[in-house]
């Protein structure tokens, strides 16, 4: 008798459980919507809703720069252009300046850059082994590698210079032509 109680409180707990994860189940089923269903149904109550007509005022409307038109008046004098827009007299324009001072400081960029490397090659060439005998011997002699090198390097800091010489020039001639300083910055 000992045995069929506890089969029997075995299998009401069996039951028990086996109804609560059904019940569970049916739960999570029934509030399961996926956002794609979602989406569709807010997608549908939107094209259902009416758009709201344009209301048109004064606030919507452009105004013409020069005023209404109206047939035999005179039009209006034109007003001076601004300082800081009006054009050198005798002279050339902001984008001139500007075009001509991005070329110069571009050559310059350039220079400095093969100028570092040059000095690092010439770093490298005057603690340079060479396996050769012959070679080593020649290099001491005549220094043909370095010397070359050092010749480049001098000519490369005169162009240095000469794009240095320009830029000032340029400065130069936009004071002269009364221009904006602003126009090579």
């Amino acid at each position: 008798m000992r045995i069929c109680v506890k089969e029997f409180v075995l299998g009401l707990v069996l039951v028990c459980l086996a109804a609560a994860s059904g019940y569970a189940q049916e739960k999570t089923d029934a509030g399961n919507t996926s956002l794609g269903d979602i989406a569709r149904k807010l997608k549908a109550q939107k094209g259902k809703e009416p758009k709201p007509a344009m209301v048109i005022t004064n606030d919507n409307i452009s105004v013409p720069k020069e005023g209404v038109s109206e047939v035999g008046s005179t039009p209006p004098p034109k007003a001076p252009p601004d300082a800081a827009t009006e054009k050198p007299e005798k002279g050339h324009d902001e984008a001139y300046f500007r075009s001509h001072l991005s070329k110069l400081q571009d050559q310059l960029d350039t220079d400095k850059r093969e100028l570092n490397v040059l000095q690092q090659r010439l770093g490298q060439n005057q603690t340079q082994y060479y396996p050769d005998p012959n070679k080593t011997l020649q290099q001491e002699y005549s220094r043909s590698d370095i010397d070359k090198l050092t010749a480049q390097i001098d000519s490369k800091k005169q162009r240095i210079a000469d794009d240095e010489k320009a830029i000032d020039d340029l400065r130069d001639q936009l004071r002269h032509e009364g221009g904006d300083p602003g126009w090579l910055r």
